[in-house]
């Protein structure tokens, strides 16, 4: 497998080191705080040494004070001592740090079981007490085709979708521990939400004990993720998972039983009964349409005065940043309605009707025919079709992020939404100004900090389905 230090972007990405407050916080959390000599204990990605220097200080410091001679701590810290880490610098600058450590407490040289490998690819028959770090960050389209490969085909939690690289980590973290083990880990807080990561969370589900956010807080510089620590016990038999919002300062306990596929944390006061409804039983929320070239369809104002294309195959367009900014653009829509029904245009016809929008689409064949599109897809139509049968009726416009309000515009029937999430009526005693009021009330905003998947800051991202799922207060 190739490396997935390679690429710079990715070994600057690896290398977020955990703040020192946080170290002493993770290591208080897996319990790791005395009674340890005996006890084995893994970093799996220890970078320069944050965690493992952390971890030898209170190893020593708790057999000195058990009255364990320093000869003997040598011999224990060459056995219950673990750590990976790929890159050499990294690894040589750790060994240099555990070094000073032990010649500042008089221990004699000890011979470091430090590992300077892939932690995924590792050979190792030990199971661990403990096993706490900060696994690699780095997304799915960040990760080479080698190593997606032998991913998918080592790691249930990577076997589906768009990954995280991190996945792979907590896994075999998982699959390292004792019996009575506990892994705890710092990690971005879309594992909770994200659609790819449903594999990992039923592989968390039946033990993670302990759940603690920092959201709209920064740990790493230069980083805009948020985190999360988690605690997996595999001795644990609670039905209860505590939550604590770390920058809230607010800690509460829920049922495991009530996570669903995404896990969303809120108090007890916020799951009362009352009367609700889904939003999707009352509305469409629908992905809008995905041209996959839209340099090719878009056109500004200028272009149509220009460009002398067919005012039949021009439609207004719409995405929430241009409507924000108020920034009149247009599209290309190479269909037609007739009596209220979705028609395509065979491609002789097209072309034959709308020469000047063939030519102009014509500039960008090459890059057109290399999309990956639907089937039986014609060279200057979109690349999706699913939206198209329920565009051509008023609807409302919603960004997919959300920061304090719900981002929401209303659109006429011809006019054609190409970013976001597009809003139709599905229930005839409901109206769009139902729906417009729904998304922004208060409380639909707490539900999108709750589900959503955290972008940067305080802005959540969320999908057609989170927003069809959200059960709102009937007036």
């Amino acid at each position: 497998m190739s490396s997935i230090l390679d690429k710079k972007k990715n070994k600057d990405k690896c290398q977020k080191f955990t703040p020192e407050n946080i170290v002493d916080e993770m290591l208080d959390l897996a319990g790791y705080t005395h009674h340890l000599s005996g006890k084995k204990v893994l970093e799996n990605s220890f970078g320069s040494g944050n965690v493992l220097v952390a971890i030898v200080k209170r190893y020593i410091e708790d057999s000195l004070n058990a009255g364990i001679p320093v000869s003997s701590i040598a011999a224990h810290l060459e056995t219950d001592i673990y750590g990976v880490e790929l890159d050499k610098e990294l690894f040589r600058i750790c060994i240099e740090r555990l070094n000073e450590i032990t010649n500042e407490y008089g221990i004699p040289p000890v011979k470091w079981l430090l590992f300077n490998e892939n932690a995924l690819t590792w050979k190792c028959d030990v199971t661990f007490d403990f096993i706490i770090g900060n696994p690699p960050y780095i997304t799915y389209k960040d990760i080479d085709d080698d190593s997606r490969r032998f991913l998918k085909q080592t790691f249930s939690s990577c076997s589906n979708g768009k990954f995280d690289y991190c996945y792979a980590f907590i896994e075999r973290s998982v699959n390292l521990l004792s019996e009575t083990g506990k892994l705890v880990q710092l990690v971005p807080t879309n594992i909770y939400k994200n659609v790819f990561g449903r594999n990992l969370r039923s592989i968390l589900l039946p033990h993670v004990d302990v759940i603690k956010e920092y959201p709209g807080e920064k740990l790493f510089v230069d980083t805009l993720t948020s985190s999360t620590v988690f605690l997996f016990d595999k001795s644990t038999k609670s039905p209860n998972i505590t939550y604590a919002d770390m920058t809230a300062e607010k800690t509460f306990v829920f049922l495991r039983s009530s996570l669903g596929e995404k896990w969303v944390f809120t108090e007890k006061e916020e799951r009362k009964q009352r009367t609700t409804v889904r939003f999707g039983d009352c509305f469409n929320a629908s992905i809008v349409v995905a041209t996959l070239l839209n340099e090719a369809f878009l056109l500004s104002t200028d272009d149509v005065r220009g460009k002398g294309i067919e005012q039949a195959v021009i439609r207004r367009a719409a995405s929430p940043k241009k409507m924000r900014h108020k920034v009149a653009e247009y599209i290309i829509f190479p269909y037609y309605y007739e009596g209220g029904i979705f028609h395509r245009y065979a491609k002789e016809e097209f072309e034959q009707q709308f020469p000047n929008a063939v030519a102009h689409l014509n500039l960008y064949k090459e890059k057109l025919d290399k999309r990956d599109v639907d089937d039986n897809i014609e060279w200057f139509e979109y690349g999706r079709t699913q939206a198209l049968t329920r565009l051509n009726q008023r609807k409302l416009l919603m960004s997919t992020v959300l920061t304090n309000h719900a981002e929401v515009y209303e659109l006429e029937a011809d006019t054609i939404p190409y970013s976001g999430i597009f809003i139709t009526v599905k229930k005839p005693e409901y109206t769009l100004a139902d729906a417009e009021r729904i998304l922004r009330d208060e409380r639909f905003v707490r539900y999108v900090k709750s589900i959503g998947i955290s972008v940067s800051g305080n802005s959540k991202r969320i999908t057609c389905k989170d927003v069809n799922n959200y059960m709102f207060v009937r007036e």
